[in-house]
């Protein structure tokens, strides 16, 4: 997706003032910590990626020899398993995997989810609750893929790592679908302007299908749908509280 069409029912900041805003210092974040891995993984930096007992983690080349696992210097302290989260007690990366990614294409595309949608939701909640919806639906990525885990609909493996922001950017997509469903945006490939609405229900099927027919990175894509379900249910009690002339607290 490459740019938004405003309509009348919805302001959305321009660059400049979107540094202002929760929205843009996500986005530096997210491109800082890619940039600053980038750079070490350059100079040879990295960190050998450990089990909770402190056990490195291998895998077996094609030839059969056993291989020390490494990942960047940052990721290497950010990213999820279940592994390290739940047998090791690193809650916190409930939250830091949401600001590493696996290359370029991966943070690219979830920092034009972000830039898209972002403004639209933190324009309606406001900065705390905005950054509050964010980190949630983040952490209900994981959660979601242990379910369709212990539901047997996939293979959960305790130690394949997990990063990105995808979780909460389908959050943030729900979400502004919900407040602005007939906003239209152009999609990168195809060119084509489709509404807000129509752009959720497409994300959120495809992952839907993924996770259905086990396909490429279908643990990823559910994921995607804690993040969705989470960010359905916080834009839900946010619009009722909102239609009923509550105030929602900040």
């Amino acid at each position: 997706m490459s740019q938004t069409q405003t309509t009348p029912s919805v302001s959305i900041d321009p660059p400049v003032t979107l540094w202002k805003r929760v929205t843009g210092w996500l986005l530096l974040i997210n491109i800082t910590v890619f940039a600053i891995d980038v750079l070490l993984t350059t100079k040879g930096i990295g960190r050998v990626a450990l089990r909770h007992d402190g056990v490195p983690l291998i895998y077996q080349q094609e030839n059969g020899q056993p291989t020390v696992i490494q990942y960047p210097f940052l990721q290497s302290y950010g990213y999820f398993s279940f592994d390290l989260a739940i047998r090791g007690g690193q809650l916190w990366r409930f939250l830091t995997y949401q600001f590493c990614h696996a290359n370029l294409t991966h943070l690219f595309v979830n920092m034009m989810g972000l830039w898209l949608a972002g403004p639209i939701v933190e324009q309606k909640l406001g900065r705390t609750r905005f950054l509050t919806f964010y980190l949630l639906c983040g952490a209900a990525g994981p959660l979601a893929h242990l379910i369709f885990g212990l539901l047997d609909i996939l293979t959960v493996n305790a130690y394949t790592p997990l990063v990105g922001a995808s979780a909460s950017i389908y959050g943030l997509l729900l979400a502004a679908a919900m407040i602005a469903p007939d906003e239209e945006v152009m999609l990168l490939f195809p060119p084509i302007d489709l509404k807000l609405r129509t752009v959720a229900i497409l994300m959120i099927g495809l992952s839907v299908a993924a996770v259905a027919w086990h396909w490429e990175n279908a643990g990823g894509h559910a994921a995607h749908i804690g993040g969705a379900v989470m960010g359905w249910i916080l834009a839900r009690r946010m619009l009722l509280k909102q239609n009923s002339g509550q105030d929602i607290p900040s």
